[in-house]
């Protein structure tokens, strides 16, 4: 590509769109960092869970698995984000996706945040108002 139809691209892409993608980028990049803290100290989570919840002992290989859930999850929201920088649609089925997983998959951990999926949801429904402009 070279530089003119980059520019072209540049131009045409939306600003408050820029700033969606640039939002997503953010919130993705820090829920990879957060996950990735508990994949590197999952049993010092482990031991304080377990010290602080009434109802039973929570396992390591449980964190482990949630934490890498979550790095998946937020990488492919990321990643889809960025696809929607590019103006391409596939970004958006990439992106709704992921939000879906990550709504819904941390209901089967009994870890289930309904603020994170506003979120999401909010994200979707402001990107679709520029679904037209991807293709």
């Amino acid at each position: 590509m070279d530089e003119n139809q980059e520019l072209t691209l540049k131009a045409q892409r939306p600003f408050f769109l820029s700033i969606l993608c640039v939002a997503i980028f953010s919130y993705s990049t820090l829920f990879i960092l957060i996950f990735l803290t508990g994949v590197l100290f999952n049993s010092w989570i482990t031991n304080v869970l377990n010290d602080f919840l009434i109802e039973g002992e929570v396992e390591r290989n449980s964190i482990l698995l949630f934490s890498i859930t979550g790095i998946i999850l937020y990488s492919l929201s990321f990643y889809g984000a960025f696809i929607i920088w590019k103006l391409k649609r596939n970004g958006f089925y990439i992106f709704l996706t992921s939000s879906f997983l990550i709504i819904f998959l941390p209901y089967l951990f009994h870890f289930g945040n309904l603020i994170s999926g506003v979120v999401l949801l909010m994200l979707i429904l402001l990107i679709l108002m520029y679904y037209r402009k991807l293709h």
